[in-house]
């Protein structure tokens, strides 16, 4: 009887263990994580507790906060050898500094728990999150190509693995936003309707939030403004189920710019004044800004440029204040634009002297990354290399009677050795020629430059005289020639400033560009305006020179045809194959003796652009038929 008693009393112990070991979870609410941190013992699901608090605090915009949790929690996973919490710490860090902006900072966090998911078995979920971490901060730094890599990765091992869900951010997001930036839209389309099926089975609130958000951007850019605007308000939708602030500022900046192309004021103001709302209440600096910066361009579409010029200049401060040389750029820009339609020239003039600066300076350290980048490689392959030369060698010592053998593969690997430096060699020299190039546009633009304002100089002062000697007449005749200088100079600055930006390489940006010069003028003039070219030509990416080239030859052929051909079509055509492409305008004006006019200056800076990349230039022209200008060149 006493051994069963004692049994029980055994059972009875063990059962009421069991029953408090299944009650101890995890709990989700804020106030109860703290309680369970206060009373639990430091085990791993203490590190569980804490890490998910952590998460709480950045998710709150505590960053502060979140990053000592994060410290502590990467201490007591190095005592308990807990590779898990120790991945969470660093994951936690890199979403910390990643929010804030601070990418080089995030970029080393996530490579270290990419790390540690090579270096211990962590699963493919954190292999995968850790991939799509590391992919997004490279993409936002602005290495789309190495970004890339690390995303499809991410994609292959979710795919080859059939995990139950992504972990993370979405890398079918951020692949079709590289896509997107590589001018590939179809391509960049189809990744996002992956990600919407992924998530929509997730039910992902705030991922369906993020992508529709992302396709929305997209759309607007491509100026579908009405397809745009159904999926940022399924955006807005599922960032308010999923009580998603943060996006909804992102969402808030796109669907201003979509109801301001739809001629939606009123709309357009509400929403960013929702997004400013939000923006301040968590903190979000750089959203902020940049709400500030759209805020100041509503203004000014309406007109009202004493407080577009104060929004502007609020979001420049906050530019300055974190950083961010590109966002300076941009409203610089912006404010460009203002004090030209205000008329005030020598402001915009000034504005746009600084947005010169702030680009070369941008351009010169990615162009410096890049440079010391490829030294690194370059010296790290010959070190390889050499210590490999010195093993051949030992060997050739001690096995003398292998000397014909060792002799061939000596002689193949410095063929090896050779050819790893001739490529490296040439790839450093093309980057070289490539800062050499823009440093020459720049130094041409600041002659020109100096030369209209000289102009415009002369040309006041002798406006000042003739007022002086009540000649009204000829003053405005006088300040009007200054202020189509002027004019003229600013696009001639806008031009270049376009040109030597490595984000418009691809001829589907070159597109773009050439739509907005000749659209307006078209439209003024009444004449039917046709773009002809196919996926195939617009996927092509081309070198500065030749981009500069190309444009400039193609928009002075549309200026001819505008002020001379009396057409009422204009065709622009783009075709090739291969490295051969061809570009012609094509008019059905009143035509023209094209020996008459060879010695134009206008066609012969063309045909002298068209020899500086190799091409040729053929202009064909019957009277009262029509005229064509064809380049013909090789990329």
């Amino acid at each position: 009887m006493k051994k069963s008693c004692l049994l029980v009393g055994f059972f009875g112990i063990l059962f009421g263990a069991m029953a408090v070991a299944q009650k101890r979870t995890v709990p989700q609410s804020t106030d109860s994580l703290v309680q369970f941190l206060t009373t639990s013992p430091k085990d791993t699901l203490y590190l569980q507790a804490l890490a998910d608090y952590a998460w709480k605090k950045v998710d709150a915009s505590e960053y502060k906060a979140g990053d000592s949790l994060a410290k502590v929690l990467l201490t007591l996973t190095q005592q308990l050898k807990n590779k898990k919490g120790e991945f969470d710490s660093y994951d936690l860090r890199g979403r910390s500094a990643y929010v804030q902006g601070k990418y080089n900072e995030a970029l080393d966090f996530y490579k270290k728990t990419l790390q540690l998911t090579k270096s211990s078995s962590l699963g493919f979920a954190s292999q995968q999150r850790a991939l799509t971490n590391v992919g997004m901060i490279l993409h936002l730094m602005g290495n789309n190509e190495e970004g890339l890599k690390y995303v499809l990765e991410s994609i292959k091992i979710f795919e080859r693995e059939r995990l139950p869900k992504l972990s993370g951010s979405s890398p079918y997001d951020i692949a079709a936003a590289i896509y997107h930036l590589q001018g590939k839209n179809e391509v960049a389309l189809k990744y996002f309707q992956q990600s919407l099926e992924i998530k929509t089975k997730e039910k992902n609130y705030r991922g369906l939030a993020v992508t529709n958000n992302r396709i929305g951007s997209l759309l607007a850019e491509q100026k579908e403004y009405q397809r745009a605007l159904s999926y940022l308000q399924k955006a807005d939708s599922y960032a308010q189920q999923a009580n998603y602030e943060a996006i909804m500022v992102d969402i808030a900046i796109n669907l201003s710019l979509v109801y301001r192309a739809l001629n939606k004021p009123k709309e357009d103001l509400a929403a960013l004044k929702k997004g400013e709302e939000s923006a301040k209440k968590l903190h979000l600096r750089h959203h902020l800004g940049a709400i500030y910066g759209n805020l100041g361009q509503y203004y000014q579409s309406q007109k009202q440029y004493q407080k577009a010029e104060t929004y502007l200049k609020d979001a420049l401060s906050i530019f300055k204040e974190i950083g961010s040389l590109e966002y300076q750029g941009y409203i610089y820009q912006a404010l460009r634009e203002m004090f030209v339609e205000k008329g005030d020239y020598k402001q915009a003039y000034e504005n746009q002297q600084v947005a010169q600066k702030l680009s070369d300076s941008l351009f010169s350290q990615q162009q410096k990354a890049r440079m010391d980048e490829l030294s690194m490689k370059f010296e790290t392959e010959r070190k390889e290399q050499q210590i490999k030369l010195l093993q051949k060698e030992s060997e050739l010592k001690s096995q003398q009677n292998r000397l014909w053998l060792i002799g061939g593969g000596l002689a193949l690997l410095l063929a090896l050795v050779s050819i790893v430096f001739v490529i490296n060699r040439a790839k450093y020299r093309r980057l070289q020629e490539s800062l050499q190039l823009r440093n020459k546009i720049a130094a041409d633009l600041h002659d020109e430059i100096g030369s209209t304002l000289s102009s415009i100089s002369l040309m006041s002062g002798l406006t000042q005289k003739q007022l002086a000697t009540n000649q009204p007449q000829k003053a405005e005749q006088m300040v009007r020639k200054i202020s189509a200088d002027a004019r003229q100079m600013l696009e001639s600055m806008d031009d270049i400033v376009w040109t030597i930006n490595p984000r418009n390489d691809s001829m589907q940006h070159l597109f773009v560009r050439l739509r907005e010069y000749a659209k307006p003028l078209a439209e003024s003039k009444e004449i039917a305006l046709d773009f002809v070219t196919d996926a195939q030509v617009e996927a092509l990416s081309l070198p500065l020179q030749v981009r500069q080239n190309v444009y400039l030859i193609v928009k002075e052929a549309l200026n001819n045809a505008f002020k001379y051909a009396q057409a009422s079509k204009i065709s622009i055509e783009f075709s090739g194959q291969g490295d051969e492409w061809n570009v012609s305008v094509i008019d059905n004006g009143v035509g023209f003796e094209v020996a008459a006019v060879n010695t134009r200056n206008g066609l012969k800076n063309m045909k002298k652009r068209a020899e500086e990349i190799g091409g040729t230039l053929v202009i064909e022209s019957v009277l009262q038929k029509g005229s064509a200008v064809r380049l013909n060149f090789k990329n």
